[in-house]
């Protein structure tokens, strides 16, 4: 694949396909230094120009030069969306107003808009404030003195003292998280008036810390009454920093990228999909870690594991690779095998994306009574189907 245009337009990239671009010197550099794990970059055999393949992953990354690269998934790219919007717990609107959109450019457009109004309309509210305690060293003294660190500092030159104190403050981790991202998608959005909009919700909240949570800090909110508002924006600001985020621990971000794996939002989706749809009496436990071995040695980590009756009913693993219905994986029906050995379970489940045709193969373990089944869902279905198709997979495989 040739991709055509240069100064400013766009480079349009396929998953796990070699497209034959033209790269300034700066955007060479950028791309060699920041998403050499993203991204391939090699010479051709013949001909000018650079071989560029996203492999796996699928978003939007804006170079030095002024130029984007899309990389758009093997799906359609608003399944993509409805795979995020489920894997990220976004509102429902969310999902509503995206389909009148075909490109990856124009929805990643809206989803920083639709956060800029999130913001908004938090801010016209009020911003959620809340007691944080405080350390500093202060010319008149408010709340304790610290003895030891008082010493410390002020052994010398008495005109301040070091003292702890609680501050009723809008500076607490909810809202320095929303000022991070607000801060960071101002600079992905092209349009001039959207990111005036994320400028000025920067300046409203510059009481606030600037700082650098990775998405994992998400996880350790606690919501109630005079925050739960703050739940769909947390959401997004999630959605945002697991997509600026270049390295495996999400503890480094950059502001020009926005890339997904596939591997892993195919991870996600599927399993807050079963856990949105589990029936009564069915409990969902997702990526909890067990042991293989008696020792404690070995790690496993089911994607899935559904509890019924406060046993283990059936384990699931959910794989990004794309079978024909003559193709089967055995490493993967080896790993599911052990979980299920593992966790006393006569049920194992494969989830694969279809490819060519539909499948549904059961393999019988010899001499265990363990079954494991292949099942795969169709994520290139019609988008106006999507969710609807998602909903029914679901439901079938828990009525089985």
């Amino acid at each position: 694949m040739i991709a055509t245009g240069v100064n400013g337009e766009a480079i349009h990239l396929q998953e796990y396909a070699d497209t034959i671009v033209d790269l300034e010197d700066g955007d060479l550099a950028y791309i060699q230094r920041k998403l050499a794990k993203q991204l391939t970059l090699t010479r051709p055999l013949y001909g000018g120009g650079y071989l560029l393949n996203p492999n796996q992953f699928a978003g939007v990354v804006a170079l030095p030069s002024g130029r984007r690269i899309e990389c758009r998934p093997k799906v359609p790219v608003r399944n993509f969306f409805v795979m995020l919007a489920i894997a990220f717990d976004l509102e429902p609107s969310f999902l509503q107003e995206t389909t009148t959109f075909q490109e990856i450019d124009q929805i990643f457009e809206f989803v920083i808009s639709y956060f800029a109004d999130l913001v908004d309309d938090q801010i016209r509210r009020g911003l959620y404030r809340t007691y944080v305690e405080r350390e500093e060293n202060l010319a008149a003294v408010r709340g304790r003195i610290a003895i030891a660190e008082d010493i410390r500092q002020n052994s010398i030159l008495r005109q301040r003292t070091y003292c702890q104190f609680t501050e009723f403050t809008w500076d607490n981790p909810d809202n320095q998280i929303v000022r991070q991202v607000a801060h960071m998608v101002g600079g992905w959005a092209q349009s001039p008036s959207l990111r005036f909009r994320l400028h000025q919700i920067d300046r409203r909240m510059v009481e606030v810390t600037p700082v650098a949570h990775a998405a994992s800090v998400i996880d350790r909110f606690n919501y109630h009454r005079l925050n739960a508002e703050y739940r769909p924006i947390h959401h997004m600001c999630r959605l945002f920093l697991e997509g600026a985020s270049l390295s495996e621990d999400h503890g480094r971000f950059d502001f020009r990228t926005f890339l997904f794996d596939m591997n892993s939002l195919f991870e996600s989706f599927v399993t807050k999909l079963l856990s949105g749809r589990a029936p009564v009496g069915v409990a969902i436990e997702a990526q909890s870690q067990h042991r293989l071995d008696f020792e404690q040695q070995v790690v496993i980590k089911p994607d899935v594991i559904a509890f019924k009756d406060g046993a283990v009913h059936r384990v699931i693993d959910c794989k990004y690779k794309r079978l024909t219905g003559t193709d089967n994986k055995n490493h993967d029906l080896y790993q599911v095998h052990a979980y299920c050995t593992a966790l006393r379970c006569q049920e194992g489940v494969l989830i694969y994306p279809r490819h060519e045709n539909p499948f549904d193969s059961t393999f019988h373990i010899r001499n265990t009574g363990i079954a494991v089944r292949q099942v795969s869902i169709d994520l290139g279905v019609a988008p106006e189907l999507f969710a609807t198709h998602c909903a029914v997979f679901a439901d079938t495989l828990f009525s089985d």
